[in-house]
């Protein structure tokens, strides 16, 4: 009984061929632009250019990344002076964005008050708006009462292309808390901040993770904002820096791509340390709107 178990067990879980091809259609294309990378940042700089190029080096070399993490050049100075930047803009984020979050998600899923649904929805649709429709709005503002290359400033515009979308979830976290909860906190005396610090706060802490890391990821990831906002040496984040690696005159494709490579480590790793809150985070906060 206990073979034929297992043989229908095993029937039902065998992969088929589609599952497999786009299995390794999807690796291909997720992790392929990453080792290619990777092998071109270990490809030396004149075996490139040779009439016979080879997709994996003769030679490998490790020197771009001495250069970057070790060298005194101006490559290196700048990708760290990137690094540092992208991380003081991502610590404000933060520090603004999920105290701001958390609040207006547990305002939303607790509280009642007029306009709450037309609030609600309305803070869903600002997610739909591209970033291209209000950057120059932004940046007439910004220029007018000289707020430009301001890492402060530019984190707020941050906070505010993340806060829907993690406003959103965390309100549907909070309302699939028990009321029952707070209603025995209540009972002991428990007032409304007093039921959101002792009771909302520490049974939330995977959604808090899963939003923290989401705007770690989305701030750390961000292109056309700084490229418009902050464009002084003092506020370039590291994506912005490691592009500028390319000029129109050289390009040097070693020493990118391994600035590439060490850019996205902070955030990879974040992701992989933090993944099961990542993943139930969103699952849970997704279930009820």
């Amino acid at each position: 009984m206990k073979d034929r178990k297992d043989t229908q067990f095993q029937k039902k879980t065998k992969l088929g061929p589609g599952y497999i091809l786009a299995s390794a259609l999807f690796l291909t294309l997720t992790l392929g632009p990453f080792l290619w990378a990777f092998f071109i940042s270990i490809t030396p700089e004149y075996e490139m250019f040779t009439n016979t190029p080879n997709f994996l080096p003769k030679e490998p070399v490790l020197s771009n990344y001495t250069e970057l993490l070790l060298g005194e050049s101006q490559y290196s100075q700048r990708l760290f002076s990137g690094l540092f930047n992208s991380l003081k803009a991502v610590l404000v984020t933060l520090l603004c964005g999920i105290p701001i979050a958390t609040i207006t998600a547990y305002t939303l899923a607790r509280l009642r008050f007029p306009g709450k649904a037309v609030f609600k929805y309305g803070l869903l649709i600002t997610m739909v708006i591209p970033v291209f429709a209000t950057i120059i709005p932004l940046f007439r503002i910004f220029s007018t009462h000289r707020l430009l290359d301001k890492t402060f400033w530019l984190s707020l515009v941050y906070v505010s292309s993340f806060l829907p979308m993690s406003t959103w979830l965390m309100s549907n976290y909070f309302a699939t808390i028990p009321r029952e909860l707070e209603e025995a906190a209540r009972v002991d005396g428990c007032g409304t901040l007093g039921c959101f610090f002792r009771i909302i706060l520490p049974n939330s802490y995977p959604i808090l993770i899963s939003a923290a890391l989401i705007m770690f990821l989305s701030a750390w990831g961000q292109y056309q904002i700084p490229l418009i906002l902050a464009s002084s040496a003092n506020t370039k984040p590291v994506s912005i820096v490691t592009s500028e690696f390319m000029t129109k005159d050289t390009i040097f494709y070693g020493i990118t791509a391994a600035g590439g490579l060490i850019a996205i480590l902070p955030p990879a790793l974040a992701a992989l340390f933090f993944r099961r809150y990542l993943v139930n985070g969103m699952m849970q906060g997704s279930t009820k709107g």
